[in-house]
């Protein structure tokens, strides 16, 4: 009987530590994601990453659309 459990014990042993192991492996693969800064749209406050948006005149812009009526506003 002691035969049977220290052999379970065992299987269990090398059962944990192989998802111990998978998940280490797993979350060390993952790169990390670099944050972009959000910026606000000068023109209708719609939050968006600085690579989306049109830098102008030192606002930034979440569509051409917004700059030319922002343009014809200041007009």
């Amino acid at each position: 009987m002691t035969k049977y459990l220290l052999l379970a014990g065992l299987v269990l042993f090398v059962w944990w530590a192989w998802r111990k192991a998978r998940t280490k492996r797993g979350a060390a693969a993952q790169p990390m994601r670099e944050v972009e800064r959000m910026v606000e749209c000068a023109h209708c406050g719609v939050n968006q990453p600085v690579s989306e948006s049109i830098l102008a005149n030192h606002r930034y812009y979440c569509c051409a659309a917004h700059f030319r009526q922002a343009q014809s506003d200041d007009g």
